[in-house]
């Protein structure tokens, strides 16, 4: 007769080695939220679309215990193409941070980012430029990345969307 034994949770947790238990004790989610908005044509046949863009960040403790003087940290990184040039993109970043005095456990908390200004760009139908360059050019996001610190500057959190962006950027505090 086969015998089957059931483990505890906790049990199963002690074999694991602890270094494969990385969890964050911070969780991020931010979320895209359009500010404000203006189109312009002007007498050049250019079209100019802009927009202000923030990031509202849910910031959740994932214990049950209060985590206190928690700083979240945030890197935006955006491109802006000039219209009309055949060069490449120049990226900008927008940074800043946003401190709590005490996160309750598994609450979550919310915080608004510096906006950031997108634009969009074309030239009006049957023009073109005569180096070759685009008659269109669009501003965009290419990534954000947070990183969540305790009192005593210990990481405890990060989000990065792309997860690549830490390796085509520096972190900049």
């Amino acid at each position: 007769m086969k015998k089957f034994f059931v483990l505890s949770a906790s049990i199963v947790l002690a074999l694991i080695p602890a270094a494969s238990l990385a969890m964050d004790e911070i969780q991020m989610l931010p979320t895209r939220v359009k500010l404000d908005s203006a189109k312009s044509n002007n007498k050049s046949h250019v079209n100019v679309e802009s927009k202000d863009i923030a990031y509202s960040v849910k910031v959740t403790s994932t214990f049950f215990k209060n985590v206190e003087n928690v700083t979240v940290k945030y890197n935006i990184f955006y491109q802006v193409m000039d219209l009309g040039s055949k060069g490449e993109p120049d990226t900008k970043l927008s940074a800043g941070s946003h401190t709590f005095p005490i996160l309750l456990g598994n609450k979550a908390v919310e915080f608004e980012t510096d906006p950031i200004k997108l634009a969009k760009a074309s030239l009006d139908p049957g023009w073109y430029y005569k180096n070759g360059a685009s008659a269109r050019a669009q501003d965009k996001v290419v990534g954000v990345w947070m990183k969540a610190f305790d009192s005593t500057g210990k990481q405890i959190g990060e989000y990065a969307n792309p997860s690549s962006v830490g390796q085509k950027q520096k972190w900049k505090d």
